[in-house]
């Protein structure tokens, strides 16, 4: 069964624009004071969702490696088909 999370309270945003992430939702997830975020938005539905910038790079860091790996297996199916085209050219002549 899959977890969406829990409601940990209400809070608000000050005139400076900062917003209080409640003691509970703090101890609960292991953030600390300094801990950077992405924020992500969607206007319309009204909702900002913040993800610790950790989480990202890993999810960026994982997509980027097995990119890589996608590459060369394009790459080594690419030359393949390239050295088997040579070869039937060659029984052409």
């Amino acid at each position: 069964m899959m977890n969406h999370g829990k409601i940990f309270g209400t809070t608000s945003m000050g005139e400076r624009g900062q917003v209080v992430i409640p003691a509970e939702a703090r101890e609960e997830l292991g953030i600390k004071a300094g801990e950077k975020f992405v924020v992500f938005g969607d206007e319309r539905k009204g909702t900002v969702i913040l993800v610790k910038s950790e989480i990202v790079n890993k999810f960026a860091n994982f997509f980027f490696n097995k990119s890589k790996r996608f590459e060369k297996m394009a790459r080594d199916i690419f030359e393949k088909t390239e050295t088997e085209a040579e070869e039937d050219k060659e029984q052409e002549d």
